[in-house]
C-alpha cells in the first residue's frame, strides 16, 4: 500500500463484502492531521505486540519495505514507519478498543483473531471507557519515550497494573536563573530525543529508590537558541543524563533530574506503579 504524501488516507478492510458492507478506517500520520505521510511510506500494515509489554501496548503498524510484493520476504528488509518524534507510527490498542472511529478496524481484528473480546473488555475496564489525550503511554519503566527540548513539560500516560495515571513533568528543560532584566533564561535548547527512566546506581543514591532520565537517541538535532549561553545546563547528547536548573539563585548550578519513588507526589506514584513490573528487555525502533 502506498501512503506517500497523503494527509488523510482511507484503509479498506476486507472480510465483510458478502454482507454488502465495505468497512474502512480513516488514518492520519500524527497529531497534526494535516501533515501528510512521508514520501517513503510504501509497504503494508501488520498487527504488532511487543513481546515484553502488556497486550495494551500492541497496535496496528505500517511496515515500510523495499517492495510491496512478497511481504514476508521483505519484512526483515523493511522498517516500521516512524513518527517525527522517533517512535513507531501505530494505531494503538486502547484507541482501537475505545474509539468510535475504529469500530470497523476493531471488528476486523476480532474476526482475524489478532485481538480478543476479553482484551477489549479489560481495556474498557482499566481505562473506564476514556481515552487519554497524551503524546505517549508508558507500560514499562524502561520503555523509551519521546521528549522535545523546546517544550517545558513532559506529558505521559502511565498504565500500571491496577491504575492509570496522567502525569506532567514540568520545567524539565528550563534554566530558571534570572537575567539582569529579571527574566528567566527559559529553554536554552531546541531539538528532540528518545529518553528512558533508569533506576539510579550512583553512590549518592545508594539505598534509595531514585530514578534518573537518560537520553537514548537524538531524533532531531539539538541546537542552542540562547546567544552566548554559558552552558549551565549541559547540551543534551546520546547517552547523557538529563540535567536541569530547578532552583532559583545566581550561584546554584544545574542538577541531575531525579524522581524519588518513596516521596509523595503524582509523578512518583505513577512511576512507582511501574517499578516492580518486569522490564522490557528488547525495544526495537525499526
Amino acid at each position: 500500500m502506498d501512503l506517500s504524501n497523503t494527509a488523510r488516507p482511507t484503509l479498506a478492510l476486507p472480510g465483510m463484502e458478502f454482507l454488502g458492507m465495505k468497512p474502512k478506517i480513516g488514518l492520519y500520520y500524527c497529531h497534526n492531521a494535516t501533515l501528510p505521510f512521508p514520501n517513503h511510506a510504501r509497504g503494508f500494515f501488520y498487527y504488532y505486540r511487543p513481546p515484553d509489554l502488556p497486550f495494551m501496548a500492541s497496535g496496528l503498524r505500517f511496515r515500510v519495505t523495499p517492495g510491496i510484493n512478497a511481504l514476508l520476504a521483505n519484512f526483515d528488509a523493511g522498517e516500521d514507519l516512524l513518527l517525527p518524534s522517533g517512535v513507531p507510527w501505530q494505531v494503538a490498542f486502547p484507541r482501537i478498543a475505545l474509539s468510535s472511529f475504529a469500530k470497523d478496524l476493531r471488528e476486523h481484528l476480532l474476526r482475524s483473531s489478532a485481538i480478543t473480546q476479553s482484551q477489549l473488555d479489560t481495556c474498557h475496564q482499566q481505562f473506564k471507557g476514556y481515552l487519554p489525550v497524551v503524546p505517549f503511554t508508558l507500560y514499562s519503566l524502561d520503555q523509551p519515550f519521546p521528549i522535545s527540548f523546546s517544550n517545558d513539560t513532559i506529558n505521559l500516560c502511565v498504565v500500571g497494573p491496577n491504575e492509570i495515571f496522567r502525569i506532567r513533568i514540568q520545567e524539565a528543560f528550563s534554566d530558571l536563573r534570572r537575567k539582569s532584566n529579571g527574566r528567566c533564561y527559559g529553554r536554552p535548547y531546541r531539538g528532540s530525543a528518545l529518553a528512558q527512566f533508569k533506576v539510579s546506581t550512583r553512590p549518592e543514591h545508594a539505598g534509595r529508590n531514585i530514578l534518573i532520565m537518560q537520553i537514548l537517541k537524538i531524533t532531531q538535532p539539538v541546537t542552542c537558541v540562547i546567544p552566548g549561553y554559558d552552558g549551565c545546563m549541559p547540551l543534551p547528547g546520546e547517552g547523557s543524563l538529563l540535567y536541569h536548573r530547578s532552583v532559583l539563585g545566581p550561584n546554584v548550578r544545574s542538577r541531575l533530574w531525579t524522581c524519588d519513588l518513596d516521596k509523595s507526589s503524582a509523578v512518583s506514584a505513577a512511576l512507582r506503579a511501574l517499578h516492580d513490573i518486569p522490564s522490557s528487555r528488547t525495544l526495537e525502533f525499526q
